[in-house]
């Protein structure tokens, strides 16, 4: 459940002003719970590691094999999300390196990404950490809106 208020948390402050806020506000942890996967250590995913100082969990990140199509055998972060009292002091880059490091142990090339159009501060946090869009845009309906995503891709094997 914990991790589950993280990504409450995350979805309520990063998604201000992108998603219906009444969608937003509706969020509940014990909906959310369900998302994860701890149990298994099956690089193929969805694989969930948490960041965790002090007795509080400070984000997690969800990977697994790609979803989509893709010309080489890829990754996928299919989620990151850090409690927003940490945004800035690391956490991210701490994930996203953990992610890809286990994407490419378990033998990817590439890894690849979906994030929101309008999301400027997650898109730029990517593309500090070497990841590029590859020109691929997808809509998606959220509480009944529809949102704009951008696919990000990066190689593997290399330190972010």
């Amino acid at each position: 459940m914990a991790v589950a208020h993280v990504h409450v948390r995350s979805w309520q402050q990063g998604y201000r002003g992108l998603v219906a806020q009444d969608y937003l506000d509706g969020l509940r942890p014990e909906d959310m719970a369900t998302r994860y996967a701890f149990e298994t250590m099956d690089l193929r995913g969805p694989y969930t590691l948490v960041a965790v100082g002090r007795d509080a969990i400070h984000g997690h990140i969800t990977i697994g094999r790609s979803r989509d199509d893709h010309p080489i055998d890829s990754g996928e972060v299919w989620s990151l999300y850090v409690d927003p009292l940490y945004w800035g002091t690391g956490v991210s880059h701490a994930l996203i390196a953990a992610g890809c490091d286990r994407l490419s142990r378990a033998g990817h090339d590439a890894a690849l990404l979906w994030v929101f159009s309008a999301n400027m501060r997650a898109r730029r946090f990517y593309e500090r950490t070497g990841w590029t869009t590859d020109g691929l845009q997808r809509t998606d309906a959220f509480a009944g809106t529809s949102l704009q995503q951008v696919r990000y891709v990066t190689r593997l094997g290399r330190q972010t």
